[in-house]
């Protein structure tokens, strides 16, 4: 190849030579370097252990630290994007139209994606602060930069197309989750006091935040386990499971624990459609309903003093003070209630185009609300930023690709599956929870990988 490569004249000719393969394993390694992106946060927070410095300007440079490291993993992403992009254009010229049509035609979703680019990118321009709307908040830094660091992750996992580097994406995102988990129980029982600044969060700002990266966790191992047909690995994804749940279950984001609920009972139900191998979501079923048994019974430690059973009933006692308007209603799901009510106030006056990405800040303050930024809620988030048509656009575009996956789920591979388990997990944590750009950057990896189904998967593997 090399060989060839000196005898190009042109880049077209590079192309040519280089052909879809090196593209495909560069995307992969990218994605095994987003999965990687909180250990360089543990080292960091390893060597700031044991400083006296105040609170504020450790937690700012530990953030301004993450938030470096993904802006340079996204304007890298989005370079290579670009360049796959050209590529097709120059080797494959007389198709590139066909693959354009094939991209949204086969994919109609992808219509609503780039729809709900290029709307986000007209909200931004109509903001009061273009440029925190660009950015983002030193904090969130979610800004519209930061969406195309987004696309651009999905659009990496959408050109992969082997099943064995899909599933390496799997398995590198899984090895880093461990880790974490390892720090969130260690941080949590006190073995490790001074090296994580907020409890039972590791290398984030909020517990919350790693309820939503520990939910797309415990999905992964759940899909690894379905996937795998060695036994050995087999139990070990078993365990990696129930080490994740154990661990989700102890940092007690209870919509993450929904989410996971829902994620899981929905990867099962896919997989046993699509292989009728019904005893093999038996175990993955059984590890959920155990240890939420057993965080019921209160034989799940966590330092947040709650527990599963705790979270249903005050789930019960929320929804009863909605129904009936009681007193309490504003302190529903811990306090979100009124932040919900405060966004569907504010969206009369700015339906269409909304209030621009990360511009929630002045409004909450005039509600007399100036603790927070965010409704804790995506969907509310994304009508308040991107008016009703952004939201729209972005629940258009998810129920799209639920729609048409599900018509040909007997045709789907086992990372697709298990990349929609991760994506349903998230969706549904998504009603009580924010997007952060080091967690939400997962979400659109694994919906690209559930977007992009490996096709003729199903008839090689029957041959073989």
């Amino acid at each position: 190849m090399f060989a060839k490569l000196k005898e190009c004249k042109s880049i077209k000719e590079i192309y040519e030579v280089l052909g879809r393969e090196p593209f495909e394993k560069v995307a992969a390694v990218l994605l095994v370097l987003w999965s990687a992106l909180p250990l360089p946060s543990i080292i960091t927070h390893v060597m700031w252990a044991g400083k006296n410095v105040e609170g504020y300007v450790y937690r700012f440079h530990m953030l301004s630290k993450y938030q470096t490291t993904v802006m340079f993993m996204g304007l890298l992403t989005i370079q290579f994007v670009l360049v796959y992009g050209l590529g097709l254009i120059l080797w494959d010229k007389g198709h590139a139209r066909q693959r354009i049509v094939d991209f949204f035609k086969k994919e109609p979703w992808n219509i609503f994606f780039i729809v709900l680019l290029i709307w986000s990118g007209i909200c931004t321009l109509c903001s009061k602060d273009i440029h925190t709307s660009f950015f983002g908040t030193e904090y969130r830094y979610d800004g519209l930069l930061t969406y195309f660091y987004y696309a651009a992750v999905y659009m990496c996992a959408h050109i992969i197309k082997d099943e064995r580097r899909r599933k390496k994406i799997f398995g590198s995102y899984e090895i880093v989750s461990v880790i974490m988990g390892i720090c969130l129980l260690l941080q949590d029982y006190g073995v490790i006091d001074g090296v994580f600044r907020s409890q039972r969060a590791t290398v984030f700002n909020q517990f919350n935040h790693m309820g939503y990266y520990l939910n797309m966790s415990v999905l992964v191992m759940t899909g690894l386990y379905l996937m795998e047909e060695n036994i050995k690995l087999k139990i070990l994804y078993a365990a990696g499971m129930t080490f994740q749940l154990f661990c989700l279950l102890v940092n007690n984001t209870f919509g993450g624990y929904l989410g996971t609920v829902a994620g899981v009972i929905g990867v099962c139900i896919i997989y046993a459609v699509n292989t009728h191998k019904i005893k093999r979501i038996i175990a993955p079923m059984v590890i959920l309903v155990v240890l939420s048994l057993m965080s019921t019974a209160g034989l799940v430690p966590s330092s947040g003093g709650q527990n599963i059973g705790k979270d249903i009933l005050k789930l019960f006692h929320d929804v009863h003070s909605i129904a009936t308007e009681a007193d309490d209603m504003d302190e529903a799901g811990t306090g979100r209630m009124i932040l919900w009510k405060a966004c569907f106030k504010m969206i009369p006056e700015s339906p269409v185009v909304g209030y621009g990405p990360e511009q929630l800040n002045d409004k909450y303050s005039g509600a007399m609300l100036p603790w927070t930024d965010r409704p804790a809620n995506e969907y509310i988030q994304h009508m308040v930023f991107l008016g009703i048509p952004g939201l729209l656009l972005y629940l258009a575009s998810l129920i799209t690709m639920l729609v048409c996956q599900l018509k040909r789920i007997r045709k789907l591979t086992p990372t697709t599956i298990a990349a929609a388990g991760c994506v349903i997990a998230y969706a549904v944590c998504a009603f009580t929870g924010n997007t952060m750009f080091y967690t939400t950057p997962y979400m659109f990896m694994f919906l690209g990988l559930a977007a992009k189904n490996v096709h003729n998967y199903n008839s090689e593997r029957l041959k073989g």
